[in-house]
């Protein structure tokens, strides 16, 4: 078979990582069970025999592969540790659905969008505007005529929601989040190099939302910089909102595990899946909601989340207290801040 129909066929060649400066596109190929094995489809995935078998292809048959394809994939948005690996996982389960989880070329296009107008940004608007539907394309793919791809994208890929959603009208979205007091808990007591990693972008982003320069980065204190990232996660969320509200359905990751078969249900239909009670139950009965969903099979389940917060109350209080006072301060200057925490913070 050739490279470009066998590109076209199914989702078994996974567009890995695109190389700008060589103007190619790395594959990796990838059963149905190895996707929904992955936690991440990304280099964490790799296993040596996985990088014997990557290859390098053009960008020429890459962009050829795609040209037939049909555009048109459901979406889970996220601020970061709100479960939504877990209902990734769930949704899988659905014989209609095929779940993507954080292709890293989502990652490199949400990078390059953030730098676009600088001089020193690999692609400019143009080429940008070019490779975004090939890449949609291909993660669109789907192993059986019936299913639709729901593709989970990294936190700060919420940045191109609002885009992404515009370009297809019969798109849906999930956008899941959880209160700031939660968030604080969660990210402080455990994924603080995420909010490192991301803290700069994402001042940047917010700042660039409210048309103002207000914050320093050096002067936030850990609590704070957790609180600046729920919000300018929230706004990129809320972005997408306004401009399709049709299309998106909000999630609170704890009321979903209070009334998870309800909320779950309500989620297979806003995807346009039917789903009788039984098939429902079926699907919550299996082992996925008492595992960590990023590194299945390790126990975990929301009496043990329940735990973790309280403990992460008891050691980071006092930062927890910071970043909702810095959080309401920016709310009391800034209306749209203070809409968006009203309407968000109580789930």
């Amino acid at each position: 078979m050739n490279q470009p129909s066998e590109l076209a066929s199914s989702p078994e060649l996974f567009p890995l990582n695109a190389n700008p400066a060589a103007d190619s596109v790395q594959v990796v190929p990838l059963s149905e069970a190895d996707y929904a094995a992955a936690s991440f489809l990304d280099r964490r995935m790799m296993t040596p025999a996985r990088l014997a078998s990557v290859r390098n292809l053009p960008w020429a048959t890459v962009s050829a592969a795609a040209m037939p394809l049909r555009e048109h994939a459901h979406w889970i948005f996220h601020i970061s540790h709100v479960g939504s690996t877990l209902l990734s996982r769930l949704l899988g389960e659905h014989p209609s659905l095929f779940c993507l989880r954080e292709p890293a070329i989502l990652r490199t296009l949400a990078e390059v969008l953030l730098a676009i107008d600088h001089p020193k940004c690999v692609w400019n608007r143009a080429t940008f505007a070019e490779r975004l539907p090939v890449f949609l394309k291909l993660f669109s793919r789907t192993f059986r005529a019936e299913q639709t791809a729901v593709i989970k994208a990294t936190s700060f890929v919420s940045e191109m929601a609002e885009g992404l959603l515009s370009r297809d009208r019969t798109a849906r979205a999930v956008l899941m989040y959880v209160t700031p007091v939660t968030f604080l808990r969660s990210l402080l007591d455990g994924a603080m190099s995420d909010i490192e990693d991301q803290a700069e972008k994402r001042l940047y982003r917010l700042h660039q939302r409210l048309r103002v320069v207000e914050w320093r980065l050096g002067s936030l204190s850990p609590g704070e910089r957790v609180a600046m990232s729920w919000l300018a996660e929230m706004m990129a969320l809320q972005a997408a909102a306004t401009r399709v509200p049709s299309g998106v359905f909000w999630l609170d990751f704890d009321r979903f595990l209070a009334n998870t078969r309800a909320e779950f249900h309500s989620v297979l239909q806003h995807f346009g899946v039917s789903a009788n009670p039984t098939e429902v139950e079926e699907i919550l009965g299996r082992p996925i909601l008492r595992q960590y969903s990023k590194k299945p099979p390790h126990p975990f389940d929301a009496a043990t989340r329940q735990q973790l917060l309280a403990q992460a109350e008891s050691r980071h209080g006092t930062e927890v207290r910071k970043g909702l006072h810095w959080l309401e301060t920016a709310a009391k200057k800034y209306p749209k801040i203070a809409a968006l925490v009203q309407a968000r913070d109580q789930g």
